[in-house]
């Protein structure tokens, strides 16, 4: 009889194990702009996962592998995920009963004055099942919340990724940009020291003045130290790229030396709201809010009781030599909270107040990623008509350097202004390499502005 009714008030709590406290999760609202202001967002670019690809570069290919494979970051946020799988796992534990077993041995002498003394052992064997039932979803919310974590570690580790893909790509083209620009400063520096011969030549000769030398060894001091300048840039982008890929930077090699035959994609954004589902870490602060979300019923299920059903089954065996003895209980617990001295009212007001600060930080989120796609956009528009302009001063400069020089081979100008004009030419080539490298880093930052090469990602 106390068997069927411990079963049947088993039964009801089961029924009622389906109450839930957890708000109803809506996605925040935010102010979306129905188009981008610089951009024609009807026939949107389809990004390929592997979108540097579009740059053209077998090398950087290379260095893009190895960075996903051997970068410190990602080696650290799939770490995370690790942890939130495995946070998830005991989490869903409460799900299932609980076993244990335990077990003991006793010795006893017996002293007889009539026998001899007697020893014996006996001991006891126990096994106990218990099961908590969730009757207003404590276990589920806080399962709903580690599932909630393992997506946004998740999404963590893709916008990690996307944050490598990036400073990978562009910090090979400024190595490029660089090697380039070295290149035209040895050749500046070249026509200082040979001006500064020729003006020397003149100087021993009479036909100038020491202030000529002098002004000639200034400019090729101020060349070398320019040089000198980048020189030591080349030298930390390489030190910065070999970190990116996860070598030391003495085992870095990169063979490629021009950066102007890259070619720059033509990226068509699509609609602005389109990032709420594209951009990872936008899905990783949902994620958060969601887990915060869910923490609110779980505090709001503490404030009720908990019931647990067990079950305890013992074998146990006499010192005395009595015949083993078994026994079987079924039994139920319930606990309710009295007094907690503003605990439990202490963590409903956290988790609130938690969830109204991931709801701003979602705010923020995606403004920051609408500013993100406008200012790369806005960015490489710029850096396109400035390549356009300066590939126009380039060859114009070019056309006058060959002007000079032919002048001068007829002898209608001195070897100064010939130098003066390549001094020229050189200058603008620099400034165009450096804005062709803006160019492709303001492409690159459009593709990580867009979520780059946007994948599901589900909890496992």
């Amino acid at each position: 009889m106390k068997h069927n009714k411990f079963i049947t008030s088993a039964l009801l709590a089961a029924l009622l194990s389906g109450c839930s406290l957890v708000p109803n999760y809506e996605r925040p609202v935010t102010e979306t702009p129905a188009a981008w202001s610089e951009s024609d967002a009807s026939n949107p670019t389809v990004i390929a996962k592997d979108w540097w690809k579009n740059f053209q570069s077998a090398e950087l290919n290379a260095l893009m592998d190895e960075a996903l494979a051997k970068n410190n970051d990602l080696g650290a946020s799939v770490a995370r995920i690790e942890q939130a799988r495995g946070l998830l796992r005991a989490t869903g534990a409460s799900r299932l009963p609980s076993v244990d077993a335990g077990g003991s041995v006793g010795y006893d002498r017996i002293n007889n004055p009539d026998t001899r003394d007697t020893n014996d052992v006996g001991g006891d064997v126990g096994l106990s099942v218990g099961y908590e039932l969730d009757l207003f979803g404590m276990n589920a919310a806080e399962i709903e919340a580690a599932e909630s974590d393992l997506d946004s570690a998740q999404f963590s580790r893709d916008a990690t990724a996307l944050v490598v893909m990036s400073d990978v790509a562009k910090g090979y083209f400024n190595v490029l940009n660089l090697e380039e620009r070295l290149k035209i400063a040895d050749q500046n520096l070249e026509s200082a020291k040979e001006l500064l011969r020729i003006v020397q030549a003149r100087y021993d000769a009479g036909a100038t003045t020491l202030l000529d030398v002098s002004q000639q060894k200034t400019d090729l001091a101020t060349t070398e130290a320019d040089r000198a300048l980048v020189e030591r840039d080349l030298k930390v982008a390489r030190s910065a790229l070999a970190v990116l890929v996860g070598k030391p930077p003495q085992n870095l090699v990169v063979t490629a030396k021009e950066l102007r035959s890259l070619p720059v994609p033509v990226i068509a954004p699509g609609q602005p709201s389109t990032l709420l589902e594209r951009r990872p870490d936008i899905r990783s602060v949902e994620s958060d809010l969601i887990a915060a979300n869910a923490d609110i019923g779980a505090a709001r299920a503490a404030f009720f009781p908990q019931v647990t059903l067990g079950l305890d089954w013992s074998v146990a065996a006499s010192p005395l030599g009595d015949p083993a003895t078994t026994a079987l209980a079924l039994a139920s617990a319930i606990t309710a909270p009295i007094f907690k001295g503003g605990l439990l009212e202490g963590n409903l007001a956290f988790t609130k107040a938690r969830k109204d600060e991931l709801i701003e930080n979602y705010r923020k989120t995606v403004l920051v990623s609408f500013k993100d796609v406008e200012d790369a956009i806005a960015n490489e528009r710029a850096a396109q008509k400035r390549e356009t302009s300066l590939e126009t001063a380039l060859n114009e400069s070019r056309k006058a350097y060959d002007l000079a020089k032919q002048q001068y081979d007829v002898g209608s100008i001195d070897f100064q202004t010939l130098l003066d004009n390549r001094q020229v030419m050189l200058a603008v080539e620099s400034n165009y390499i450096q804005t062709k490298n803006d160019r492709l880093a303001a492409a690159v930052d459009l593709y990580k502005a867009l979520g780059g090469g946007w994948e599901e990602t589900t909890t496992e």
